[in-house]
């Protein structure tokens, strides 16, 4: 019998209408991805029963905790992702506006092996994005992670849509950003920058139901958290004076291909985080060579006109956003 192969394997995922619930018509999206590992977790419980003897009884299997990862790479055809990073979304042709919501939709989530004998198809419902994280670099693929938590698997031996979405693969590369502006002025000397957006999601919500035992009931949305680290060449001292001032900064990253005017190969993606502040961390002597300063940050909202703490501007040929 065949073994399968990551290679091989294909994942598609779907917004849902209704946490946990199938979607009416199946209509998954082909996710390009490198790594995953999102599965069920069950917990057996021991008994500290007493039978007379030192032996153990038999355990028992605990409640559902559907979580992992999904580490793919920035894409400008992944709208629905970043909305559920996010949350909320408004379209107008062909401009996204993606901005924290007052929730983030859950997904159906299905990955396929269908490289062994009799295929299998391990289905996830009522997932959402509890962190996602990015790393912009010089140069390559920009890599993305996804950390999901779901409601329920089902493992079956069909797929849920035998025709999923593909949107083709037009990835964001390092040479691809055409700038990065720091405190409203375009800044050189960023050697990289990680990004990270939090969602806080209570996994805890498990009820006594005869109908879904075990299930998580709801997965509730906490306050957003968005942090990340500059990293800079050392030149001067401007960016740790802020940082020891408690100065507000902004950070925007523009990602570009073609024009950036939206159309096929002609796609964009401005991510915005228009309040921050740093915390000081000054620069060390590793060695001799050039020397960087490292800032964390965290970012806020105050009173920036965007009235979102992250504010995602994705410019393709997708029809909608709904």
């Amino acid at each position: 019998m065949p073994q399968a192969k990551g290679a091989n394997a294909i994942i598609g995922y779907q917004v849902e209408s209704t946490y946990a619930a199938d979607p009416g018509t199946p209509d998954l999206t082909k996710l390009y991805f490198v790594t995953e590992s999102l599965r069920l977790n069950r917990e057996l419980l021991q008994s500290n029963i007493i039978q007379s003897s030192r032996n153990p009884t038999a355990p028992s299997l605990g409640k559902h905790a559907v979580a992992g990862q999904i580490a793919t790479e920035l894409q400008a055809y992944i709208g629905y992702l970043l909305k559920g990073i996010l949350g909320a979304a408004t379209y107008s042709v062909p401009t996204h506006t993606l901005k924290v919501g007052a929730s983030v939709p859950s997904f159906t989530i299905e990955k396929g092996f269908t490289d062994i004998t009799t295929p299998k198809y391990f289905k996830y419902s009522g997932c959402k994005v509890n962190k996602a994280s990015l790393k912009v670099r010089p140069e390559g693929p920009q890599e993305l992670t996804l950390d999901f938590i779901g409601a329920k698997e089902t493992v079956g031996t069909s797929t849920f849509d035998a025709t999923p979405t593909d949107l083709g693969l037009s990835k964001f590369l390092g040479f691809n950003i055409a700038a990065i502006t720091e405190g409203g002025v375009a800044i050189a000397i960023v050697t990289e920058a990680d990004i990270d957006i939090e969602n806080n999601l209570d996994g805890n919500v498990y009820c006594i139901n005869t109908a879904a035992p075990g299930v998580r009931r709801s997965l509730p949305e906490g306050k957003v958290r968005v942090s990340g680290k500059l990293t800079a060449l050392f030149e001067d001292d401007t960016l740790y004076a802020k940082a020891i001032a408690g100065t507000e900064s902004a950070l925007v990253v523009t990602y570009t291909l073609g024009t950036g005017a939206g159309t096929a190969g002609n796609e964009q993606l401005v991510i915005t985080v228009p309040e921050l502040v740093y915390s000081p961390n000054a620069p060390v002597v590793s060695g001799p060579a050039g020397l960087l300063v490292e800032l964390p940050f965290e970012a806020y909202y105050g009173n920036d006109a965007g009235a979102s703490t992250m504010i995602m501007t994705l410019k393709n040929t997708q029809a909608s956003m709904a």
